[in-house]
């Protein structure tokens, strides 16, 4: 759970001890004083954990579902504060999964200096972009399930939300490519998706235009 949403970062894990075996990185370490703990992070950033006894012999009692006891306790507790601090220290946060989304990311990134801001702990995968001059927002990036834009399938898709002149909405929507702002207001806001139904260039023109409406007053 706690690598969820998180990518490898190759140089931060061998900024934490690790040691570069193949494909994979390797760190072993003392665990609760005559255990050993061994962690394998594969290039994948799959993480895997063995813990063995002052014998060398492997403790799996922590894995059976159901176990219990203070030993075990202690010995799950300080096995899931180390992969805490893993994920912390080892991995970015990688929210956002379609290829279209992390080139806007790049693109707004590189055009005004903006960072996805993530307001809303209830909706970790809602991020929006706002100019520095008046903090009004210009794009909102977000998962969703497809059915709330009435499309086949149960399955989730990134889309983007800018704002747009209610004239050029009004001749563009489709309910296909173009829709009216998804939880926006649906008169000057337009959501797209983001999985190359549109060309990076449109998407990308879309965001500077969504800039400059959020300039006016």
């Amino acid at each position: 759970m706690f690598f969820k949403n998180k990518k490898l970062n190759r140089e931060k894990i061998l900024g934490c001890g690790f040691q570069v075996d193949g494909e994979n990185f390797i760190r072993r370490e003392k665990f609760l004083d005559d255990f050993t703990l061994t962690i394998t992070v594969d290039a994948r950033g799959s993480v895997t954990t063995k813990i063995f006894d002052a014998d060398g012999e492997p403790y799996t009692l922590h894995l059976v579902e159901g176990s219990s006891g203070n030993f075990v306790g202690n010995v799950k507790a300080a096995h899931a504060q180390i992969l805490k601090n893993l994920s912390e220290a080892a991995f970015d946060d990688e929210i956002f999964h379609a290829a279209q989304t992390l080139k806007l990311i790049a693109h707004v990134r590189e055009k005004f200096s903006d960072e996805p801001e993530f307001l809303w702990e209830k909706y970790p995968n809602f991020a929006v972009f706002r100019r520095k001059d008046n903090r009004k927002w210009y794009a909102l990036v977000a998962g969703i399930l497809k059915k709330y834009l009435r499309l086949g399938g149960a399955e989730e898709i990134e889309i983007l939300n800018v704002r747009i002149e209610p004239e050029e909405l009004d001749k563009i929507f489709d309910d296909e490519k173009y829709f009216r702002g998804w939880h926006m207001n649906k008169r000057s806001w337009l959501t797209v998706r983001l999985d190359e139904t549109l060309t990076d260039e449109e998407i990308f023109s879309r965001v500077e235009k969504s800039f400059d409406l959020a300039a006016k007053k």
